[in-house]
Formats: structure tokens, C-alpha cells, sequence
């Protein structure tokens, strides 16, 4: 169940028990890319990632997302084929970032430290501890899922792109332009939707060409408000990239993805290949507008 652990250190991966998941785990790097334009305050954390390719079923890559003292994002990793609310998984990510601190009393130094002769041998020794203490746990968890009745569904952005060029982009929560210190003027407006847009689809593009793998899930916390879980979810419709950030509960936000995917499914302008002419998307616009209408409560 467990495949793999990892330690990055912003850019760079320190650690990959596995190198046949490497590639899985560069995933993050793009991640934390898009995290750091949207988010400077670094008040976000990266919880999960989930992917999936055509020879195996969906693999999660589990993450403790820490800010050093000298403010640099450092994330401990596992990737295994975790239930989305394991409780067993994110278990082993807090205790694997308390073992590397026990050994490694700063940080901040690990870029260094992991240069050293001893440092895979010391962190072997650590996920092989894991993996013993948690392979049965992980295998006799009993998973339910959250209602969540009090929490509030809310809808950011929605997106369509085709070969990485952005089609349709709209951006429903424009408190995003706070983070960034923007007014919320229609030029900004646009111009983070498109952005926004191109940042999902390289991530997005990255994982399929390095890890051979598609990205269906992103889950991000937020440390000022533990209740503000924001989701990103990436479909297919025909060859178009839909993406789709919502915040709220995951079960019921994940509901409202697969209904709004399948509802633009049957437009009929996703039966042709796109030629690179968008005024045949244009009415998507108000389409997109009135499905978010229904669903946004």
C-alpha cells in the first residue's frame, strides 16, 4: 500500500526511496510553484495529490507541508494507493517528519545534510520503521466520509483549456486577488484567470509527460482557517482540460465536479478537435455561469 517516501526542499528533491516514483513525486515541485504565485504569505499548505495513469488505479501522494524558520517549503511525502480520508496515512507523514527532526535538530540544513554519505542510509532506516508500524493499520482502516453539513460549498474558478491554451476562464471568488494585493478590476480579473489557467495546464501537461501519469486531485489547507479546504480537480471532456477549484467538503464538492463535467459533456463543441478559434466557445461563458448559479450553496 505504501510505495514510496520523499523529501523535498522547495526545487528540490533530498530523498526518493523509490526512483521509479521519482517522476510522481516532481509532481509537487509544479504544485509548489502554483502555491507560491497564489499564495506569498505561504499561509497554504499542500495535503494531497492524487494521480492516475492507465496501467495501475489511483495512487495519493500524502504531504506534510512545513515552512522553515527561514521560510522555505519543505515537504515530507508518501505515495501509495491511500484512501482520500486516511487518517492511518497522514499519521505516517507527521511521524516521518517528527524522526527526520529527531535526527536533524535544524531543518533548515537538511539541503546540506542530505549531501552527506549517511543521510539515505538514516532515512532508509526511518521508512522502514514506518512501513512496519503502519502497513497493517493502513490495511484494516475503516474510511467514512465527512458530511461536512456545516461547511460551505463555494466555487473559485472555473477553467476549459485545449493543448495548454486557455478557452474559457472564470474567476467566481475574487477575494484570490487579495493574496496577490490586486484591486479587482476586470483587466486583473482576467489576467489572473488566464494565468491561473496556464499555471493548471503546465501542471497539469507535467505530469503526464514526466510522471506518465494524469493529475486528478489537488487538496490545500489553509493554517487561518482549518475549515477552508480548497480542492482542485482536473477532468477530460473529449480531449478539453476542465478544471474546476472549490472550497468546502471534498465528497460533495467532488459530486458537483462529475455533474458540471457531465452536463458540458453534451455540448457538441466538444465533438470537434480544436482548431484554435475560440468564438465557438463563447457562449460557454453564461453556460458555465448559470451551472456554477445552481451548484454554488
Amino acid at each position: 500500500m505504501i510505495s514510496a517516501f520523499s523529501i523535498i526542499l522547495e526545487d528540490e528533491i533530498l530523498y526518493c526511496s523509490k526512483k521509479k516514483k521519482y517522476n510522481a513525486f516532481e509532481v509537487v515541485l509544479f504544485v509548489n510553484k502554483l502555491l507560491t504565485s497564489l499564495n506569498p504569505k505561504k499561509t497554504w499548505r499542500l495535503n494531497k495529490i492524487c494521480l492516475k495513469n492507465q496501467k495501475t488505479t489511483r495512487e495519493r501522494i500524502i504531504v506534510e507541508h512545513v515552512i522553515t524558520k527561514d521560510n522555505k517549503n519543505l515537504f515530507f511525502c508518501s505515495i501509495g494507493n491511500f484512501n482520500v480520508g486516511s487518517e492511518e496515512a497522514v499519521k505516517i507523514l507527521n511521524e516521518f517528519g517528527k524522526q527526520v527532526n529527531l535526527q536533524y535538530r535544524n531543518l533548515t540544513d537538511l539541503k546540506y545534510a542530505s549531501k552527506e554519505a549517511s543521510f539515505e542510509k538514516i532515512i532508509k532506516l526511518i521508512t522502514d520503521y514506518l512501513r512496519d508500524k503502519y502497513t497493517e493499520p493502513l490495511e484494516e482502516e475503516i474510511i467514512f466520509e465527512k458530511n461536512g453539513n456545516s461547511t460551505k460549498n463555494t466555487i473559485l474558478y472555473t477553467g476549459i483549456s485545449a493543448q495548454g491554451l486557455p478557452i474559457i476562464s472564470r474567476l467566481y471568488d475574487k477575494n484570490l486577488l487579495k493574496n496577490l494585493q490586486k484591486e479587482k478590476t476586470d483587466e486583473n480579473v482576467e489576467l489572473f484567470s488566464s494565468d491561473l489557467s496556464a499555471k493548471l495546464a503546465t501542471i497539469s501537461m507535467n505530469a503526464q509527460i514526466r510522471a506518465k501519469t494524469k493529475i486528478k486531485e489537488i487538496h490545500i489547507s489553509d493554517v487561518k482557517n482549518q475549515e477552508s479546504i480548497k480542492i482542485i480537480f482536473f477532468g477530460n471532456i473529449n480531449g478539453y482540460s476542465l478544471d474546476f477549484v472549490a472550497s468546502g467538503n471534498f465528497y460533495k464538492l467532488r459530486d458537483i465536479f462529475k455533474q458540471l463535467k457531465a452536463i458540458l459533456m453534451m455540448d457538441a463543441v466538444f465533438l470537434e478537435d480544436f482548431s484554435g478559434d475560440l468564438k465557438p466557445f463563447k457562449h460557454l461563458k453564461h453556460h458555465l455561469d448559470d451551472i456554477v448559479k445552481e451548484f454554488d450553496a
